[in-house]
């Protein structure tokens, strides 16, 4: 092996290097007893640049207030902002559930011919929203469709949507894609070192997509 070769860092360093300035994690506090508090909120912490020794500095991660706005301008966090569009689902497959109860083993019912129409001329986009104008409609049909509807995602909400799934899905993915960009990122990066500036732009070519659903 020559000198330039032995000098190269191993995939390990890399990946290290790589990652050195965007760890994120939580780490909960653990009581006396060693096992950590399942109902304690979670000391959110950051690594940053920092430090003449290029050493990570701890600070707090923080979300700016207004990074997201709800519709009317007001500052929302990213669990109220996440529950905004959980909502939104909630009213699309409470919708979905209706319509097919709607549909039966003859023939289908004429108020689903209606709220057909209703979504063609109304796409489901804000959920409340769309329900309110739902309810306003002067066909009484359409009126207590939009009550069913509303019943129907309280229900879905409260009894039928897998919480569980949810979180796990969310981590999972969210950890199957930070793998996935940081083996892109390395891939690339060898390419780089190996022909030079062609060999990163074949890296960046046949970079893996991520498998996420997002």
């Amino acid at each position: 092996r020559t000198a330039a070769t032995s000098a190269r860092p191993s995939t390990f360093e890399m990946l290290a290097m790589a990652t050195r300035h965007v760890c994120v994690r939580a780490s909960p506090r653990r009581p006396a007893g060693g096992r950590v508090a399942r109902r304690e909120s979670p000391r959110w912490k950051a690594w940053g640049s920092g430090g003449a020794d290029g050493e990570g500095v701890e600070e707090p991660m923080v979300v700016p207030a207004d990074a997201f706005k709800s519709e009317a301008g007001h500052n929302l966090s990213p669990e109220r902002k996440a529950g905004t569009a959980l909502g939104n689902l909630f009213t699309m497959a409470a919708t979905r559930v209706i319509l097919d109860q709607f549909t039966g083993s003859r023939h289908r019912s004429p108020v689903y011919y209606k709220m057909v129409d209703f979504l063609n001329e109304n796409p489901l986009r804000n959920g409340n929203e769309w329900l309110a104008k739902l309810m306003r409609e002067p066909d009484n049909d359409l009126r207590i469709t939009a009550m069913r509807i509303i019943e129907t995602r309280r229900v879905f909400a409260e009894t039928e949507f897998d919480w569980d799934v949810l979180e796990r899905v969310a981590k999972e993915e969210t950890t199957v894609d930070t793998l996935e960009m940081t083996k892109a990122f390395l891939l690339q990066s060898l390419h780089a070192g190996d022909a030079g500036p062609e060999g990163a732009d074949r890296g960046s070519s046949t970079s893996p997509p991520s498998s996420s659903s997002w």
